[in-house]
């Protein structure tokens, strides 16, 4: 799987939990703490596109340093 698949895939399942907890609590101060974390979805979305774009601007280069 891909950096890019994997980043997707947990912060899919980060907001989806985060979505989940929101809808079982009732309590005004956990659901603001949530709505901040929220907040950094779009920022989170803006970061996978650049490491998509990253990984296909350079998927048919050899890293350097990359030895392991």
């Amino acid at each position: 799987m891909s950096d890019y698949n994997e980043y997707v895939t947990a912060i899919n399942k980060i907001f989806d939990d985060i979505s989940k907890i929101k809808a079982g609590w009732n309590n005004v101060d956990n659901n603001n703490y949530i709505e901040k974390i929220e907040e950094y979805r779009q920022l989170v979305t803006t970061e996978a596109e650049a490491l998509k774009n990253t990984a296909t601007n350079v998927s048919g280069l050899e890293a350097l340093g990359n030895d392991w």
